[in-house]
């Protein structure tokens, strides 16, 4: 069912916002702090069991990139906020995502440049919009997304050429969930510590997950799909050269965690994009900036949604090799992409 009246609504009323921020990270969040709300996160257990698994997953985050903390605490220094009040940012709250669906494919072209395509699709109810500048002092500068969640990142690139998107998984929630990290933060954590792709997958199989979600990791040279779960990480390379990402497992030892989920949409997505790579993928950088742009406008799978309670919040293009990228804020059938400058900082400090 397509209502794009609703939509089209919810869309003109959204808070979209540009912020280029730069510094330590403690400035960056409370300059985020000063200028927007904070995002209410549900209570789903009593108070102290879900601040004491915040803070351990606080614990894990600080292992990984412990600077990003800095950013919650300038947050809530902007807003006169205590600690525990946006401690909840780090967990969710939540063992599982709420994320609808997303659709990102990475593509080499004949002419060795690696192609970015990318719809995030969300819930009407999330005006928060941002895409966010980064440039912190001692990491590595980034372009992306972010709606609502304190230090988050949906999808973006960094100074170097890396892209990292995130795609919410329909899994049967894990029995036992350990403190760990939030599927929000981790391409953050990825744009500003890791220079290549393989360098975020060694990451990521260091870390500890909340929720069942993909991501898609890319550079000018490879690319790489994360399949997560509370406990669990599956790495794995396309075989051919493209790879194609939405909101299901595709590797056979983690098929299990659907449980009965009707996964048709999200196969039917995957599919219809590989045959449009198969039958009229372009041969070149200079014809492959349009067909991108033309395909994430799709309204037959759709790649591009229009749903009673959802829609695509934006859309992104990228050419890795070529260190462009363009973001549509708004569903991209109805509004333009925008090319943005690609993010450049000076070689981040040591550590």
């Amino acid at each position: 069912m397509i209502d794009t009246a609703a939509d089209l609504r919810q869309e003109q009323t959204a808070d979209y916002r540009i912020f280029e921020l730069s510094g330590n990270h403690y400035t960056i969040g409370y300059q985020m702090g000063i200028a927007t709300d904070l995002r209410p996160v549900e209570n789903w257990r009593d108070r102290e069991t879900e601040l004491a698994f915040a803070r351990a997953c606080a614990d894990e985050l600080a292992r990984f990139h412990p600077a990003l903390l800095d950013e919650f605490r300038g947050y809530a220094a902007a807003q006169g906020r205590p600690w525990e009040e946006v401690l909840p940012h780090v967990s969710n709250n939540l063992p599982e995502g709420v994320l609808p669906g997303c659709t990102t494919f990475a593509l080499r072209l004949p002419d060795g440049h690696v192609l970015i395509g990318r719809n995030h699709d969300f819930l009407y109810s999330r005006r928060e919009r941002y895409l966010r500048r980064l440039f912190p002092t001692g990491y590595l500068a980034s372009l992306g997304t972010q709606a609502g969640f304190i230090g988050s990142c949906y999808d973006g690139v960094n100074q170097y050429g890396l892209f990292v998107s995130v795609h919410t998984i329909r899994a049967q929630i894990a029995e036992r969930v350990l403190p760990g990290l939030p599927p929000y933060l981790i391409p953050r954590i990825l744009l500003e510590t890791c220079r290549t792709a393989q360098e975020a997958a060694v990451q990521m199989q260091e870390m500890s997950f909340l929720s069942p979600f993909n991501y898609l990791i890319a550079d000018p040279q490879d690319m790489i799909a994360a399949e997560t779960y509370p406990g669990r990480v599956h790495i794995y390379r396309p075989q051919g050269t493209g790879l194609v990402i939405t909101n299901y497992y595709r590797s056979p030892d983690m098929r299990s965690f659907h449980g009965r989920r009707n996964l048709t949409d999200h196969v039917e997505r995957a599919q219809w994009i590989e045959a449009r790579i198969g039958r009229d993928s372009p041969r070149d950088a200079a014809a492959g900036w349009a067909w991108a742009q033309e395909l994430l406008r799709d309204h037959s799978v759709p790649v591009c949604h229009h749903q009673p309670n959802q829609a695509t919040f934006w859309s992104l293009v990228a050419d890795l090799t070529a260190r462009r990228v363009a973001y549509c804020l708004g569903a991209p059938c109805r509004n333009p992409y925008q090319e943005h400058p690609w993010p450049e900082n000076n070689a981040p400090q040591t550590t």
